[in-house]
């Protein structure tokens, strides 16, 4: 037999048989495969080790590791320190969210009126957002301060108020979520803003034609139009927040006592005290949380949704 009778090997032989369609999902396997392995070392193992984590109670500097089931699951029931901390977690992400909306749909008002220097306004209202939060929190705490700081100083000066912010733990909670609503109301602002320039103009003035003022426009028209992304960036915020750290951290150290302290933080003091099984237990309930937050946004997004 000589060389050109042998059957010449075509690129792809070993699907020859395979019809185009699978081809096509043969080769998005291998695409895809690159991307999968490494979403689920970063990811999927992670998640599964502190699953793991939860149900044992390790510490290195006091080993043996122990398997104590939902054990760790019962001391976050009955610690008044967890429980404070997921009070305020909870407090300080539903407050922040409701108010960075309401103000956010605001000042996307003001932002879109046309008037002169309007790009100029909507750049500097994004100067809070682009602070670094590490700085907004430490020049905060001075401004709060009772004795040095601006804010105490003026409202004492205006309006006869002698209180005492980072001291107080009621007043320590106001303090702070007002700063983390000053800090990340911008943000939502350009969201809806971006949204509001997408509903086109001709319903308004057919509204205003019907007699519909401006509050009429927007319970009935602007609301309604912007509900998806309303949605959208309230349960992005709901998210993002749950897992603040630094703003409390570095206005009130989590004090005075644990009034101001999150979840996040609380984890972290866990973690560096090598208490790694209860740590890994409120990083699953954060989890829980995480998962109850996204699926009731699904749900409300899936209900409100507006259909072209």
């Amino acid at each position: 037999m000589t060389s050109q009778s042998l059957p010449r090997p075509r690129f792809g032989s070993r699907f020859a048989g395979l019809t185009l369609r699978q081809r096509f999902y043969v080769v998005a396997v291998f695409l895809l495969l690159p991307a999968v392995a490494l979403r689920v070392f970063t990811s999927f193992y992670p998640f599964i080790q502190t699953l793991y984590l939860s149900t044992q109670r390790y510490n290195p500097a006091y080993p043996p590791q122990k398997f104590v089931g939902f054990g760790n699951f019962e001391r976050l029931a009955n610690d008044p320190v967890v429980q404070a901390s997921i009070g305020f977690t909870l407090l300080f992400v539903v407050v922040s969210t409701f108010f960075q909306i309401v103000l956010g749909l605001a000042l996307a008002h003001l932002l879109d009126a046309p008037f002169r220097l309007r790009n100029v306004a909507r750049t500097l209202s994004l100067i809070p957002w682009a602070i670094p939060m590490v700085i907004a929190a430490l020049g905060f705490r001075w401004m709060f301060d009772d004795q040095f700081g601006m804010i105490p100083d003026v409202l004492r000066r205006v309006l006869g108020l002698d209180t005492r912010w980072l001291i107080d733990p009621n007043n320590s909670k106001v303090a702070i979520i007002a700063v983390n609503i000053w800090k990340s109301t911008p943000f939502v602002a350009l969201v809806l803003l971006a949204g509001l320039q997408g509903i086109s103009r001709d319903l308004y003035e057919a509204a205003k034609v019907d007699g519909a003022n401006w509050l009429t426009s927007l319970r009935y028209l602007t609301i309604p139009m912007l509900m998806p992304i309303i949605i959208t960036t309230g349960m992005f915020m709901l998210v993002w927040q749950l897992a603040v750290f630094d703003l409390p951290f570095l206005m009130t150290g989590g004090g005075p006592g644990f009034s101001t302290t999150v979840m996040a933080q609380k984890i972290y003091l866990e973690s560096n005290s090598l208490n790694y099984g209860y740590a890994a237990s409120m990083g699953v309930v954060m989890v829980v949380i995480v998962a109850l937050v996204g699926a009731a946004g699904l749900f409300l997004f899936r209900r409100y949704d507006v259909s072209e």
